[in-house]
């Protein structure tokens, strides 16, 4: 497995509470303690964000459609270049 360091601040509490678990021989180290709390985090979001997104953007035909038919466009030389906000907000408003 591939490990990335990162650096975090915890509030002095909750780094107390969690050292003194791994004291405890709950968990093997503080990192351990972190990677535990974020996979159960994680699994209690997953159904969450399952139904994020099947609601608002698989299901979403309308998107979907436009956007392919952007990509088609865009493909074909069709898209249209905006060089500034300004012109952004002009191409939106005569729409």
């Amino acid at each position: 497995m591939d490990f990335k360091k990162v650096t975090i601040s915890l509030p002095r509490n909750l780094y107390e509470e969690g050292m003194g678990l791994v004291k405890r021989g709950l968990f093997s180290n503080f990192s351990d303690l972190v990677r535990s709390g974020i996979r159960e985090e994680f699994k209690g979001l997953q159904p969450v964000v399952e139904d994020f997104d099947q609601r608002f953007i698989y299901n979403d035909k309308e998107l979907v459609i436009g956007v392919k038919q952007s990509m088609k466009e865009a493909k074909a030389g069709k898209g249209r270049i905006v060089k500034s906000d300004k012109e952004m907000d002009r191409y939106f408003e005569s729409l």
